[in-house]
Parts: C-alpha cells; sequence; structure tokens
C-alpha cells in the first residue's frame, strides 16, 4: 500500500467493535451506499455501542462470534484513535450470505462497503467527524503502517 504525497484519503469513524473487527477481514456495513473507491483511514469514535445495541445490530450468533474473535486474538479495543488503513474496493447492497462476513444480522437496507489489504497503523489520537473527511498532508504523514500481532 503507497500513501503517496498529493493522493487522497478519506477517514472514515467506527464504534466499537466493528473497527477492530475490520484488521480480521470484516465487510463493513452502513445505511447508506458511496461511489468512493480508494484508501480510507479507519478511526475509532471515543463512545463504543452498548451492548444492547451490538445484541439489536449483530444477534446473539453473530456477536458471539465477535467474542471468540477478540478473545482468541487477544484484543484490546481503544477508542478514539486512529487505527487502520484499507483501501474500499466496491459498495453493493447487504446479501443474506454476507451475515459471517460483516458481523451483524442480515437487513436489505444496508450497504457492504468492501474493503482489502487493511493494514494496522501505529495509533494516533482522532476527535471524529460523520461521515467522510479528506486528510491533510500533516494527518497523512501520522500514518505508519504497523504488522498485525
Amino acid at each position: 500500500m503507497e500513501l503517496r504525497k498529493g493522493k487522497e484519503i478519506r477517514a472514515l469513524s467506527w464504534k466499537q467493535p466493528f473497527a477492530s473487527l475490520m484488521l480480521y477481514g470484516k465487510i463493513e456495513t452502513r445505511t447508506w451506499g458511496t461511489k468512493y473507491r480508494g484508501l480510507v483511514l479507519i478511526c475509532v469514535s471515543k463512545i463504543p455501542y452498548s451492548e444492547k445495541t451490538i445484541l439489536n445490530i449483530s444477534g446473539y450468533t453473530q456477536k458471539s462470534r465477535m467474542i471468540d474473535v477478540f478473545t482468541k486474538e487477544k484484543l484490546i479495543l481503544p477508542h478514539g484513535k486512529a487505527i487502520a488503513i484499507g483501501k474500499l474496493i466496491d459498495c453493493r447492497p447487504m446479501e443474506i450470505g454476507d451475515e459471517d462476513k460483516c458481523f451483524v444480522q442480515y437487513y436489505p437496507d444496508l450497504w457492504c462497503h468492501i474493503y482489502e489489504d487493511v493494514k494496522p497503523i501505529k495509533s494516533f489520537e482522532w476527535k471524529g467527524v460523520q461521515g467522510w473527511k479528506t486528510l491533510d498532508e500533516k494527518t497523512i504523514e501520522q500514518i505508519k503502517i504497523q504488522k498485525l500481532k
């Protein structure tokens, strides 16, 4: 993954526990589609989802799978930080067979945002915003790709 000077990189915020799952091949789901394709800084909101909200979004089966990943990988879920970068390559309506890759129950109105080459970075503080944010050069210079532990 090349972070070239002058190349557009956008940031998007996720709530935990879904942000950290992006490092493990999660297909992101949103209530909106996008035509944007390119590099995305994966940021974590300061406030995570409540247990009740996670259960409403994921259902028992997917929530249980999440817990298995977190336990196996010994994950610590950060908040208020930029944690990864990946390439958004596709966006399409969610299909029933997407549940396991999305870690959420099927909802016909959801969109799948499909990423590849998601890499952890040396995390840094992030003040979240709703929706897309185009990064300035100063922020891009903070992105240092790390190896997944």
